[in-house]
């Protein structure tokens, strides 16, 4: 049975405050700005991303492929265009991070020879904020698993993930657009080399690790963002303490929207799972994923933008956007 996440009384008026419910919409947190900065959330803008993505020209975009190779170059060009910065507190000095994969693990239809390691990419960009070490994550994988190796068939990966990448570079643009320098900052990651095995987040988990931010990193992760036709939000929160202040801040941000969030423990095996391995704060947020008969085409060939529910995908991306906003102020 579906949980539907409750918030005490003394917890509301705390978030009420903090978003700015009955305060002045002059400020950034008030509920009228919060309101417009997800009315500009452009679903049709959305879906030239997913379509893309999930075109066959890009074979189900593997890890290491020449097509994963110009997705990455049109992801880069993407935060590039949406003024973000390298987020050089992981010592990047360009938009890319690249790591190591085995080439077994790959789904490559030309592997290279055993032993030779094929190189992952993960794509990241930055608003600066006010505090350089304090950041909010907004996460998506963009790769996909390729070709089916008995068919020969292509998985387009439109809900996985291509919904999930076309929501990270939605809100790269529109809170790049607000105009506002937010208190912490925040980073964009498009993650490479996660349906070969979650190469993408250890990569950037350990990078965190290592620039000291696992007290004041907090990770939104998006998966499974456009599929079924139900009428709810996920957020999955591992059942870890450090998740709860993300949680009770994207709840009200559904409940400002008219959204109804469902709370789920137990990570369905997303990137936040590895995250929540380096004791990250780290959730994971999809579109009607509690019910898994609501996303028939999950890794399937017929996973494709046509199927994909525009509604639930420009709902998820709202409350994403007006969430991370908040926790960055």
């Amino acid at each position: 049975m579906r949980s539907k996440l409750l918030l005490t009384g003394a917890l509301i008026a705390v978030l009420t405050a903090t978003l700015g419910c009955g305060a002045s919409t002059t400020t950034s947190t008030g509920s009228g700005p919060l309101m417009a900065l997800a009315d500009k959330v452009d679903v049709a803008r959305m879906m030239d991303v997913v379509e893309y993505l999930a075109g066959e020209e890009l074979k189900g975009r593997p890890t290491g492929s020449p097509e994963s190779a110009e997705v990455e170059s049109y992801l880069e060009e993407r935060l590039r265009a949406a003024g973000l910065e390298p987020v050089d507190q992981l010592g990047l000095e360009g938009y890319r991070q690249e790591f190591q994969v085995p080439p077994e693990r790959c789904f490559l239809e030309n592997p290279p020879p055993p032993g030779q390691p094929v190189t992952g990419v993960n794509v990241l960009g930055k608003i600066p904020g006010e505090s350089a070490s304090e950041m909010i994550v907004i996460t998506a994988n963009y790769d996909g698993p390729g070709r089916d190796s008995k068919t020969g068939a292509v998985y387009p990966g439109a809900d996985y993930n291509a919904s999930g990448a076309s929501a990270v570079l939605e809100l790269a643009t529109v809170l790049s657009s607000q105009g506002e320098v937010p208190g912490k900052t925040l980073v964009f990651a498009l993650l490479g080399g996660e349906e070969c095995g979650n190469y993408g987040s250890q990569a950037l988990a350990e990078s965190l690790e290592a620039g000291g931010f696992r007290q004041s990193a907090r990770i939104i992760n998006l998966e499974g963002l456009g599929a079924g036709d139900g009428d709810y939000m996920d957020i999955w929160d591992l059942n870890y303490r450090k998740n709860r202040p993300t949680v009770e801040t994207v709840d009200k941000a559904a409940g400002l929207l008219g959204v109804v969030l469902e709370l789920g423990g137990a990570d369905p095996g997303t990137s936040a799972a590895t995250f929540f391995l380096y004791h990250f704060p780290a959730v994971t947020c999809d579109w009607s994923w509690f019910d898994r008969s609501e996303h028939p085409d999950f890794h399937q060939p017929s996973d494709t933008p046509d199927k994909i529910n525009r509604g639930g995908l420009r709902k998820a991306t709202q409350v994403v956007g007006v969430a991370a906003w908040t926790l960055a102020e």
